[in-house]
């Protein structure tokens, strides 16, 4: 784990409302064909994925989900645009699977363990494509900043 701070970062995004899980793997799909026909998908793309709300308190047709694509300078599309809050980011390289993925969600307590997380902002999968080249992504969690 690192931590890193994210900062000035503008996402070029969908939003999908839904229950989270295989939907969201449809989604990324779909997603990443609008950012091919937009010129926008190469080599240093990085996607993020952003689950919005907490699947035990809003119901599974109401969560939203929102798939982004970090634009470089000079980049434009017709997509909607979103800035992301800045902050600081613990960030875990987890293995690009299903079933590790879903491993780090259910360790994330102990994960977490002694960070001081901000539970009120969401966790950010990220997925640069230089590390899905290599099997991997990234799980980043927020933290709280020190004053």
């Amino acid at each position: 784990m690192i931590q890193e701070r994210f900062e000035n970062i503008t996402l070029a995004y969908q939003r999908s409302i839904g229950p989270y899980g295989q939907h969201n793997r449809h989604f990324m799909e779909n997603f990443k064909q609008t950012l091919d026909r937009e010129q926008l998908l190469d080599d240093q793309s990085v996607i993020f994925g952003i689950a919005l709300d907490d699947p035990t308190r809003v119901a599974a047709e109401k969560l939203r989900y929102d798939l982004g694509l970090v634009l470089r300078r000079g980049q434009s599309t017709s997509l909607e645009t979103r800035t992301l809050e800045d902050g600081l980011y613990a960030v875990f390289e987890v293995p690009h699977t299903e079933a590790d993925i879903l491993s780090f969600w259910k360790d994330l307590p102990v994960l977490t363990q002694g960070l001081p997380a901000d539970w009120r902002r969401p966790i950010i999968e990220r997925y640069a494509a230089p590390m899905i080249a290599r099997h991997l992504c990234e799980m980043c969690v927020p933290l709280i900043q020190p004053l």
